[in-house]
């Protein structure tokens, strides 16, 4: 089932909802690096990162840990901005939007973005592909439970489980859905259903709606880079030290999210790694269920739809070893990597908090002019480190004017 997709009208608000781990980088990065191309199509791609961080922060009045939360202004200020841009297309993105529970917020959206000019859009993608990738993509921020516990309380839960809660706000396609639909019309609202074997069909949707050129939105390289079972368990480790030894949220952001990680993103895999399993075997009749139960919802729910439902259908998987559940090897080249990078990151200038300058599980930015560890060799990287301790020791002892 594959609606045909259609620009959307002058002066529309498009409005990426996400959610969480369903391709989102990808698409956020390819518009924000060709925003200038973009404007000379007649579309506007507002911030200054690659998704709304503050102002999606701001409206939700939520942040991540380890990141102050903006204030209200700040979401005001740019819709003000946005409503002003009557003249263009605007396209707009932030996951964050699609985890919104109060109606509320959702209304606040509409009122102060134009009902007339605003179409969501957001994404499916099947949960046996989605679960691995959601709880990698929490590990990398704090959580310490393995991925069959984690599994347990997402799909034996209630609202009252945190891990529950935070999943299916944003993945229960007709809870999420129903938080705009009853604000909006149903012809405003495009549901892409992602097959991962078709990876061009969210850059083409975007392209059709906001009239771009086909091919313009396909992005250039790999975006958040998935993980190995084995550095996602050495990241579960590494967050259990950081909640025994009391480290700060503060830390964990500078440290781990914009050290360790980017680091271990870029090492690859190696001979021994294995992948995140899809679901063990318990799961997968609950995932087979839930599957059935969300195609069906999204096919009645009366909006534009993108792709195939069926391909969220939960297919025969491979029976998971459970020794790969907890792998305790990880690949001399990922551990260097990993040191590297806390190093790297404790060199480097204090930055602001990054609900400030920096979104969610995007590095700062390493010192102008320094090469990126992640493509140093070994000896490079020794050398690049004793120069930076060096560096940093002499500032130290420079007198104060």
């Amino acid at each position: 089932m594959t609606a045909e997709v259609a620009a959307l009208p002058e002066g529309a608000i498009l409005l990426h909802i996400g959610p969480y781990k369903t391709g989102s980088t990808a698409i956020q990065q390819a518009l924000y690096d060709r925003r200038d191309v973009l404007a000379e199509h007649g579309v506007h791609y507002p911030g200054q990162w690659r998704r709304l961080f503050r102002e999606g922060h701001a409206l939700m009045q939520w942040s991540p840990r380890g990141r102050p939360v903006p204030p209200v202004s700040v979401w005001d200020d740019f819709a003000a901005d946005i409503r002003s841009r009557d003249d263009v297309r605007v396209c707009l993105s932030t996951e964050d939007f699609g985890r919104i529970r109060e109606a509320g917020k959702a209304h606040k959206v509409v009122e102060d973005l134009g009902a007339e000019r605003l179409h969501i859009i957001a994404v499916a993608r099947a949960y046996h592909r989605l679960m691995p990738s959601h709880w990698q993509e929490r590990v990398k921020s704090h959580e310490r439970r393995s991925y069959d516990e984690w599994l347990h309380e997402l799909l034996e839960g209630d609202d009252s489980n945190e891990v529950h809660r935070s999943f299916w706000t944003s993945h229960d396609v007709e809870y999420m859905a129903s938080r705009w639909l009853d604000v909006l019309p149903a012809e405003h609202f495009t549901f892409v259903v992602t097959d991962d074997a078709d990876r061009e069909l969210l850059p083409r949707t975007f392209e059709r709606l906001l009239d771009l050129p086909e091919g313009l939105l396909t992005p250039e390289q790999t975006t958040n880079a998935s993980l190995s079972m084995n550095a996602v368990e050495l990241l579960r480790r590494v967050n259990s030290e950081f909640a025994e030894r009391g480290w700060s949220d503060r830390d964990y952001v500078r440290l781990v999210q914009s050290g360790v990680v980017p680091e271990l993103q870029a090492a690859g895999r190696s001979t021994g790694d294995v992948p995140v399993p899809a679901l063990p075997g318990w799961a997968r009749p609950f995932v087979a269920e839930r599957s059935e139960r969300r195609v069906a919802v999204i096919e009645r729910l009366g909006v534009r739809v993108v792709g195939d439902p069926a391909c969220l259908l939960l297919p025969e998987l491979p029976d998971t070893v459970q020794a790969d559940l907890l792998p305790d090897r990880i690949s001399v080249d990922a551990a260097w990597r990993a040191v590297a990078g806390v190093v790297a990151a404790s060199l480097r200038p204090a930055e602001r908090p990054p609900g400030g300058r920096h979104g969610p599980r995007q590095a700062a930015p390493a010192p102008v002019g320094a090469e990126p560890i992640s493509s140093a060799s070994g000896g490079e990287l020794v050398r690049e480190l004793a120069r930076r301790v060096r560096r940093r020791l002499l500032r130290r002892r420079r007198p104060s004017a």
